[in-house]
This record gives C-alpha cells, sequence and structure tokens, in this order.
C-alpha cells in the first residue's frame, strides 16, 4: 500500500506489540469453519494437481447479486456469526447469508491446466479453468478471468494496466505460497474493474483499486512482510470521471493488528463517489476507514448495512470499528451498520 496517511494507525511490529497474545482465540474456529464448509478441490494453498485440463466456456454478462438484507432498527441478541452457515436464525448479522468457500473461488470440481505468467494483449480474451504461477498482466480492455486460481509472488497477483478497462474477475481464487511476498491479490491502475465471487488470501493487500465492483467475495488470512500497511480491500483516491467505487456483500477480516478491513484513503486525491454496503468487516487496526485525508472534505461515502465482527478483536478493529469517517461531508451517509453479536449499532 501506498503510505501517505497521516491517520491511520501506527503499524505494529509482530515483534514488538502484544498483537499475537491478545487476539481473541475465536478467529481461528471461525475460520476453520469457513474452510470446512467450502474447501475446493481445485484450490488448495499451492498444492493443486498439476496433471489437470482446462475448460472454457463462451463469455456470459455478469448477474447482479440481490442486495443484502437491510438491518432492523431494534438491537437483538445473536449467537457468534458461522460462516458455514449461510441463513442462520439470530441477531442482525446472523440474517444475512454470507459468501462462503462454498460460493467464493473456484467452483469445486472443476479440474485446472497449468500456466506460468501470462500477459494479456488482445481484447476481449477470456481466461478460464487455468491454475497459473506468479502473474496475470492485462494490458487490455474486456478481459474475463474466471475459474482460475492464481498463486501469486511480487508485486501483484491480477494487475489491469493503466489504458485497459472493464476487466472481469469471477470465480476465482488468489493467493501467495505464504513464503515469497505476494503484495496485491489484484492492483488496478485502468479503468472499470469488476470482482464478483472472488476468494483472496495469503497476500499483503487483497484488492486495491479506486473504481470498480467488488461484490460476493471472501478477503481475509492476510499476510505481512517486513514495511507492509495491510487491508483486505483499499482505494488511494477518489475514482475516476465517470465511475465510482462500489463495495458489496463481501466477508473482509484482517487477522492483523494494523490498517484494516476496507480503507477509504486520500494518498493521491480526495475520497468521494463510494459506497460500502452490506460487508461483514472485522480486524486490522480499524475494521473501516472512512474517507477523511489531507486532499479536502470526502463526499458521497455511503456507508449502509455493514455488521462489524468481534470475531479478529473485541472492539471490531484493534483500536475500533471505525475510523476517519466526515459525516458533515456532502452527501455522507452513515446508516444500518450494526455488531454481529448484540444487532446494536455501530456508530462513527
Amino acid at each position: 500500500m501506498a503510505l501517505g496517511n497521516p491517520s491511520r494507525a501506527p503499524h505494529r511490529n509482530p515483534g514488538k506489540t502484544p498483537r499475537g497474545t491478545r487476539r481473541p482465540a475465536v478467529l481461528a474456529p471461525l475460520l476453520a469453519a469457513v474452510l470446512a464448509a467450502g474447501c475446493l478441490t481445485a484450490c488448495s494453498d499451492g498444492g493443486n494437481d498439476a496433471k489437470s485440463t482446462a475448460v472454457t466456456a463462451p463469455a456470459r454478462p455478469p448477474v447482479s447479486a440481490p442486495p443484502p438484507a437491510a438491518a432492523s432498527a431494534s438491537a437483538v441478541p445473536a449467537p457468534p456469526l458461522k460462516l458455514k452457515t449461510q441463513d442462520p436464525a439470530g441477531g442482525e448479522g446472523a440474517r444475512i447469508g454470507w459468501p462462503t468457500l462454498r460460493t467464493a473461488g473456484v467452483p469445486a470440481g472443476r479440474r485446472l491446466r497449468p500456466s506460468g505468467p501470462i500477459t494479456i494483449r488482445k481484447r476481449g480474451t477470456v481466461i478460464d479453468g487455468l491454475l497459473v504461477r506468479t502473474e496475470i498482466n492485462v494490458a487490455a480492455s474486456d478481459v474475463t478471468i474466471r475459474n482460475t486460481h492464481l498463486i501469486a509472488e511480487g508485486e501483484w497477483g491480477i494487475i489491469q494496466r493503466k489504458g485497459a478497462s472493464n476487466l472481469r474477475v469471477e470465480n476465482t481464487e488468489i493467493n501467495g505460497d505464504g513464503k515469497r511476498k505476494a503484495q496485491f491479490g489484484i492492483l488496478n491502475q485502468g479503468g472499470m474493474l469488476t470482482v464478483r465471487k472472488v476468494h483472496i488470501h495469503t497476500v499483503a493487500d487483497g484488492i486495491g483499486t479506486d473504481h470498480g465492483l467488488i461484490e460476493d467475495s471472501v478477503i481475509h488470512r492476510l499476510k505481512e512482510f517486513p514495511g507492509d500497511h495491510v487491508a483486505c480491500i483499499a482505494s488511494n483516491s477518489g475514482p475516476a470521471p465517470g465511475l465510482s467505487l462500489v463495495i458489496r456483500h463481501n466477508v473482509a477480516l484482517n487477522p492483523l493488528g494494523q490498517t484494516s478491513a476496507v480503507s477509504i484513503y486520500q494518498d493521491f486525491g480526495r475520497a468521494y463517489d463510494t459506497t460500502v454496503e452490506g460487508n461483514l468487516l472485522g480486524g486490522g487496526g480499524y475494521a473501516l476507514y472512512g474517507g477523511k485525508g489531507k486532499f479536502g472534505v470526502s463526499s458521497n461515502i455511503r456507508i449502509l448495512r455493514n455488521v462489524f465482527s468481534r470475531s479478529v478483536y473485541k472492539n471490531g478493529g484493534y483500536f475500533g470499528p471505525v475510523t476517519a469517517f466526515e459525516p458533515r461531508g456532502r452527501g455522507n451517509v452513515w446508516k444500518g451498520n450494526v455488531w454481529s453479536d448484540t444487532g446494536r449499532p455501530v456508530l462513527p
């Protein structure tokens, strides 16, 4: 991540902080429940069968997921969320059918054909059914990556270059090997980006983009390397003209005690036209950074009906659930955000 926002929580050195001892023990069973529910036979952490075959299908238009259930105004006691349960009874957070490893990542049973690094220069290319190592470098528009497992290494796994637009990543798993640094799962330097039903883990930063649509995905188990600031999803400025950023119905859990689950930053420009809606958020220094920064008052930042989990830290994040939200910014809205265990409001 770019380092330019003075409001961020301080970087926490794992060798000098009580982070490891203060983290609640419930995180492990929570992630274990996720893995038990949805481990994919084609998508283990770098241990896939290299003797697999490609499956290619024609491109199809994306299908929008239904909006998440709105939170009730009254507080209702709830049991802890279990991500393997699609529609449990209980409190506010438990009423949403969260993405799991059954719904995000490569569909179970898909066989994948091994591939080395890929650079795409042809418009409209479809990557389908591959096990890719190192990176996918997208230098053309209207590219689709789906049903693919990428074991990333270096500064990014997938990158959309400046001048390219309309990259779509669907039903894909992206992770590092845990030994060599993998900075970003997906890094967008270009135009529109759509990420849907993607599983990202064992990287320092899940997705870095200033605009696009990110939905129905699971981003967790981030990996910190020296000097990193880690986040599941982050933007560094407002979107490009005519675009916006929508982060909707994802599970974003940062197991580390610094940075965030979702960050709206002002590293390179003022924050605006961003919607964070119906996500399960937890971990980091703060679970959410809300857009305040040095380039001016944020605007049209809409934080709606998100559920803040205590599964990583009892305060949502190491320091708290949210920071840097500006209630008085033009068009800024904070509404219906609640704690997963009680259904009570989370206030900025």
